[in-house]
């Protein structure tokens, strides 16, 4: 018998599921780089290479947020009304 309790919705979809992966994976990376560049002096030469890779952090980010929500709504659509 398989077991949903490992899911964020039930049903859930694997499209979602890799979406929620990204974001997670994202929203981890922008943590490390605020704290790293928080750390950093402003006149740091290795700023400009961080704040690149956080607004590409930034941007996957926002590449998985919208499709997230809308699979997020179709799979809730699609949920027993209880």
């Amino acid at each position: 018998m398989a077991t949903d309790a490992g899911k964020l919705l039930v049903p859930s979809s694997a499209l979602l599921e890799n979406h929620c992966a990204e974001l997670l994976e994202a929203i981890e990376e922008i943590r490390g780089l605020t704290a790293l560049l928080k750390s950093l002096p402003p006149a740091d030469e290795t700023r400009e290479e961080y704040e690149g890779r956080l607004y590409a952090a930034l941007t996957h980010l926002d590449h998985h947020v919208k499709p997230a929500i809308k699979e997020w709504d179709r799979v809730v659509d699609q949920m027993a009304d209880n």
